[in-house]
């Protein structure tokens, strides 16, 4: 795989600490977590500090953002190497990425905030909410198009991913996205293959699902996030701008050839449009859960029954999005892992040219792990991180990760 440009550059920083303005945030609240339990989420933090530099300079990135969570909140929070070489920049927990395709589990919450308030049934055609926005016409059955399929990526649904607008280009608008997209090809959001009888990535449904949440609310879909998510879940760095803002700062990402490259726009916010930072991100994950002291999962954003349904396998979504075995429940992968039978739930995040990130989440453990990369190489770095702390919380990884480096 090609070197970024700048690797070496972070590598000798990550060395110094100081150099790459290495930053930790960490929260000291705990509530009736026993010997073991503090042990293990010590261990499972102790596991990817020790792992993150290694695993940087193995996968020829320039740095790297981690948070984990344990006991059911924010832990700990790290960057490493230059997010804005040429300004002297640091990676730190407020460095904000591109989330690309983790969007998706914040979409599908947004969309199931209003399953909660009745005005969305999961198992309605679509139709019923697109005011005339409808599917174009199709060999298969439009009406077994629903929210549940849309969420799950069981609808049929074309587009599996956004190219995205570069600086200069002209950004299209939702609908004009909708109905043929240019960073698409020119497709629209339509029915390719029979909906409900199996799993296909499909980042046009979540372009339909930003639709459905727009005109069921009547409210833009950022704002409404905005208002509904992020700020319930004190995620303040985090936004769906219809234009990357540099102002945080936004990492520096970088080309297949390693060169500096400019971050892109995204017409489908629900489905690519999120910038977030590590440490926010994880806030996120954490809700995915209870709390330290006996908060609900959803704290305040989600109820806690919609919350546990998001993570539960819808009908065939068997799929191998990452781990072969998984399956996906609404706008999330899901894993039963070996021995405990305990879930992993995950998801990876992409956007081009090269935003990687991940993050995954065991809710029986009360723990989880964020990293968010903007460099070739940042996928596979964040599977192995991954890797490393389910066997520093006692999981038996999934068999995938035997093929890992030590």
């Amino acid at each position: 795989m090609p070197r970024p440009r700048l690797a070496s550059t972070a590598l000798v920083c990550l060395g110094l600490m100081g150099c790459a303005g290495i930053v930790q945030a960490q929260a000291g609240r705990n509530c009736d977590f026993d010997a073991a339990e503090q042990a293990m989420v010590e261990r499972a933090e102790l596991a990817v500090q020790e792992a993150m530099p290694a695993l940087i300079q193995r996968h020829d990135l320039p740095g790297a953002a981690v948070a984990v969570v344990g006991n059911g909140h924010l832990r700990w929070t790290a960057g490493y190497g230059w997010a804005v070489p040429e300004k002297r920049i640091p990676f730190s927990p407020d460095t904000v990425f591109q989330a690309g395709t983790m969007t998706m589990p914040v979409t599908a919450w947004m969309l199931l905030n209003l399953v909660g308030e009745g005005k969305i049934d999961l198992d309605t055609p679509v139709s019923e909410y697109l005011r005339g926005r409808d599917l174009p016409e199709s060999p298969y059955d439009a009406d077994a198009v629903t929210p549940r399929r849309v969420l799950s990526h069981t609808a049929g649904l074309s587009i599996p991913r956004y190219a995205g607008f570069g600086p200069g280009k002209t950004l299209q608008t939702l609908n004009q996205s909708y109905a043929g997209a240019l960073d698409a090809g020119g497709q629209p959001v339509a029915v390719v293959a029979p909906p409900g009888i199996g799993f296909d990535f499909s980042a046009g449904g979540f372009a339909l699902a930003e639709m459905i949440i727009r005109q069921t609310a009547n409210e833009q879909f950022a704002n409404l996030a905005e208002r509904r998510i992020l700020r319930r879940l004190h995620m303040f760095r985090s936004s769906l701008p219809d234009r990357p803002d540099d102002a945080p700062p936004l990492a520096v990402t970088y080309d297949d050839a390693g060169e500096p490259a400019p971050a892109r726009s995204f017409s489908a916010l629900g489905a690519a449009g999120l910038q977030t930072t590590a440490a926010d991100y994880a806030r996120f994950v954490a809700a995915l859960m209870p709390g330290p002291c006996g908060e609900p999962p959803g704290r305040r954003s989600l109820s806690p029954e919609l919350v546990r349904l998001s993570r539960t396998p819808q009908p065939d979504t068997e799929n191998t999005l990452i781990f072969a075995g998984s399956q996906y429940g609404l706008g999330m992968a899901l894993k039963t892992l070996p021995d405990t039978g305990h879930t992993l739930v995950y998801h990876p995040g992409e956007n081009p040219p090269n935003w990687h990130g991940l993050f995954a989440a065991v809710p029986e453990r009360q723990s989880g792990l964020v990293v968010l990369a903007s460099a070739a190489g940042g996928r596979a770095m964040g599977v192995e991180l991954l890797c490393t702390w389910l066997a520093a919380l006692g999981e038996t990884p999934p068999a995938e990760c035997a093929g890992a480096p030590e």
